[in-house]
């Protein structure tokens, strides 16, 4: 263990002190919390509003504020990622200095680890950078400190999936436009794709079964589990057990009972679904590593 951490710092170091000395990271940071501050205090302008014609504080706007700027947060995260990581390793080989880093005494995993944790930590400065705009229901109450790690726990698990996709692409491709355009294919699939398919599936059950058949939820039930790698429907899953209103969202409503059920919102349904992003990124960060791999690579 400590083996790997000594090997895996000097690249974390070196990365994370080249990206500090640029503007990119301010200016993210920056963006990104200007926008996470105006949601807020725009929502808050209107619970304060309301309030004064109502007579009394709607806890459920307040709710709602922390939904849209936990939901926010979550989609710039899915966007931001692929940018930061999907040119870690390609872009050493277009630089022509990867056979430089795998001719020392660094492992290919060590390469990986450390560009996958130096990328990330940009993602981690913006989690921690929103903390004030989400502390902002705590006006008036309504989400505890439990609440905002467990966002934050779910956050990290989908920044490291996603991360370690788009490392895997760098690895697999020899130009980064390549492994950036492959990962944010990647992210729309996971996100939307995954849904579209078990559609797909459930349209195909309605054309073959036989007339006066009803489809029901326990044929789609073993299907569901594709949606345990959609961080879409995790943070669906969190913002209905922290605050309910699952009603809000239409299109899983359609196909209630079929594709969307109870299960997804129960805490073993967010569970499940962290750990099996955890286990596809410690896959991804192998195959990452075996791509790297002069014993392994053609070239």
């Amino acid at each position: 263990m400590m083996r790997f951490v000594s090997h895996v710092f000097p690249i974390y170091q070196k990365e994370t002190m080249t990206s500090s000395r640029t503007t990119r990271l301010t200016v993210i940071v920056m963006i990104f919390n200007l926008i996470l501050a105006l949601i807020g205090l725009l929502q808050l302008q209107l619970i304060v509003r309301d309030s004064g014609y109502y007579g009394d504080t709607p806890y459920a706007s307040l709710l709602q504020m922390y939904t849209l700027v936990a939901a926010f947060e979550a989609a710039f995260i899915l966007f931001i990622v692929p940018a930061l990581t999907a040119g870690s390793i390609s872009g050493e080989r277009e630089r022509q200095t990867l056979d430089i880093l795998l001719c020392t005494r660094l492992r290919p995993a060590d390469i990986v680890v450390g560009k996958l944790l130096s990328c990330l930590s940009t993602a981690f400065v913006l989690m921690l950078s929103s903390l004030p705009v989400l502390t902002l229901v705590y006006i008036y109450g309504g989400i505890s400190v439990w609440d905002l790690a467990v966002l934050f726990g779910c956050l990290t698990v989908t920044t490291l999936f996603i991360g370690s996709i788009s490392t895997l692409f760098s690895a697999l491709m020899k130009r980064t436009t390549m492994a950036t355009v492959l990962s944010y294919l990647s992210v729309i699939f996971v996100t939307v794709g995954t849904y579209l398919v078990l559609v797909m599936v459930l349209n195909i059950y309605n054309v073959l079964t036989p007339n006066g058949v009803v489809v029901t939820g326990e044929t789609m039930a073993p299907w569901n589990n594709l949606l345990l790698i959609n961080p879409a429907i995790t943070f669906y899953s969190l913002f209905s057990q922290q605050i309910g209103g699952t009603e809000s969202i239409s299109m899983l409503n359609w196909y209630n009972g079929y594709i969307f059920t109870d299960r997804m919102l129960t805490p073993d349904w967010l569970l499940l679904s962290c750990a099996a992003q955890l286990a596809l990124s410690v896959l991804f960060i192998w195959l990452a590593a075996y791509a790297i791999n002069p014993l392994h690579r053609k070239s």
